[in-house]
């Protein structure tokens, strides 16, 4: 590796050895890029929310959702019809929750009215981009579903660490992203795939339900995560949640 030579201030002093990482000189400030264009903060940041606990979001169909994470500590209540759930630096995580729901409050005095799913994830789109140009700051490691209830149809977004905002029918984040998004392309790209019917409902309850993940000494896999179940009815209103910590298919039924 390369060493860098370093002489303390008085003359006396011995001279120090240190390693020198490449691209350390690029990383320190969050408005420097790398010789070939790249922002390493930012890519941190998206590095750690990649190996954060996954979570997987999915819009059955107008009325009913499906969100599965690792526990109930990733998932926030950000108002009657909002919900957010995080993956990546748990931190960070909750420091997003707290400024999504100031920014609802906020929107409800000034309004007087709350403010629909695509405002507040733009919110927070508009923050974690903010971060990732202010001197200073850094960039935050997680990555938000933001899923809520607007004119009686449930809506899913999405935003990483850069500030990136996209809307999904499905979508994942974490560690096993890549092998949950395969899972669910797989599925939704079947022919005879009807999601409103009870059938594939429970399918993908099912699919979702059964990501067993293997422990740290072998083959041997346990249950992990929480599964939640989001309502609400076609005339709008708050959403519904329940948790299901056993699958019943006939859970679509109540």
């Amino acid at each position: 590796s390369l060493l860098e030579r370093t002489h303390g201030a008085h003359s006396r002093r011995r001279s120090v050895i240190r390693p020198v990482q490449r691209g350390s000189k690029y990383d320190r400030e969050i408005t420097t890029f790398s010789t070939d264009g790249r922002l390493l903060q930012v890519e941190y940041g998206i590095e750690a929310a990649d190996r954060g606990d996954t979570v997987v979001a999915v819009v059955i169909n107008q009325t009913l959702a499906a969100l599965k994470v690792s526990s109930s500590e990733k998932v926030h209540r950000i108002d009657a019809h909002i919900l957010l759930a995080t993956t990546g630096l748990n931190g960070d995580s909750r420091y997003l929750a707290e400024y999504l729901r100031h920014s609802c409050q906020r929107h409800r005095l000034s309004y007087g009215e709350s403010p629909t799913v695509k405002e507040v994830a733009t919110m927070a789109s508009k923050l974690q981009h903010d971060l990732t140009k202010r001197p200073g700051l850094r960039p935050l490691g997680c990555t938000a579903f933001v899923l809520g209830a607007c004119g009686g149809e449930i809506q899913l977004y999405q935003t990483n660490p850069g500030g990136i905002l996209e809307q999904y029918t499905f979508c994942a984040g974490g560690a096993k992203k890549l092998t949950m998004v395969n899972k669910l392309t797989e599925f939704f790209s079947k022919k005879d795939v009807v999601v409103d019917s009870e059938k594939n409902i429970a399918s993908i309850l099912s699919l979702l339900h059964d990501d067993d993940e293997e422990d740290d000494e072998g083959s041997e896999k346990k249950k992990k995560g929480d599964l939640w179940i989001l309502r609400t009815k076609p005339s709008g209103g708050p959403l519904q949640l329940s948790c299901i910590k056993s699958f019943d298919p006939n859970i679509i039924r109540e």
